[in-house]
């Protein structure tokens, strides 16, 4: 027991090497407290934009199908033919008739050992509904009866998605002021800007009509009445601003 009472004798520390250390945690804490993070007064607040255009690209499906008149087969060929034809002299390019499917993946059955294409689908841009009209009283004249509206869009919409993203944040400023004003206070810089979410949407059933797919009982002469839905671009945008200190 003596033994072990020698070995783990108290060490005594000298006086100059004790005060330097405590002068060192001294100094530490200091810093610490200055470089510390200080609370910045800020207001919080959610900037909302919106804005409707009218759509000028309008997409629509066709589908040809082979069928008989009477005895006589009027295959895909023929009716394509007709309708690029007649597409033309509406003044609408060629190339804005275009295949469906890049891979062109026709339906196909046997007949007599040949391959015999039943199916063909095409999708036709056209930019006003005015146009459209004409090109269903078109597909009308010439008896293709499966075609409907696909999509909607406009030629400008990744610059109309930044304008609208911009009257969101300019927006949150401007509540952010006038708030802060209502108390006599002045804002600072923005602390946290983010973007909550981007609303792009339109009724898919655009076109107030009695069916999307041509009806066969319309006279030639009537132009279905056609009416688009805007499309509707919506931008939210939270911000952190901080509070002006006056000194």
């Amino acid at each position: 027991m003596r033994y072990i009472a020698n070995k783990f004798k108290v060490m005594k520390i000298p006086g100059f090497l004790l005060a330097g250390t405590l002068m060192l945690l001294f100094h530490a804490q200091a810093n610490a407290q200055q470089f510390s993070p200080v609370e910045v007064p800020y207001i919080e607040v959610s900037g909302v934009a919106e804005r409707e255009v009218i759509p000028n690209r309008l997409y629509t499906t066709i589908v040809l199908l082979e069928r008989y008149d009477g005895r006589d087969k009027i295959d895909i060929a023929t009716q394509e033919t007709k309708l690029r034809k007649g597409l033309i002299a509406l003044g609408i390019p060629d190339t804005q008739l275009y295949l469906a499917d890049v891979d062109a993946d026709f339906l196909k059955v046997k007949w007599n050992n040949k391959d015999v294409l039943t199916q063909k689908s095409y999708t036709l841009l056209v930019h006003d509904a005015g146009t459209l009209a004409k090109v269903f009283a078109l597909l009308d004249e010439l008896e293709i009866k499966n075609a409907f509206l696909s999509k909607v869009d406009h030629s400008a919409m990744d610059s109309l998605r930044r304008e609208v993203r911009i009257d969101a944040i300019r927006a949150a400023k401007e509540k952010a002021a006038y708030l802060l004003q209502a108390i006599d206070a002045q804002l600072g810089p923005p602390l946290i800007v983010r973007e909550q979410e981007m609303y792009y949407g339109y009724q898919r059933n655009v076109m107030l009509m009695e069916s999307v797919t041509i009806g066969m009982d319309k006279r030639e002469d009537e132009l279905p009445e056609l009416q688009f839905e805007k499309i509707r671009l919506e931008n939210s945008v939270f911000v952190r601003f901080a509070i002006a200190t006056t000194e």
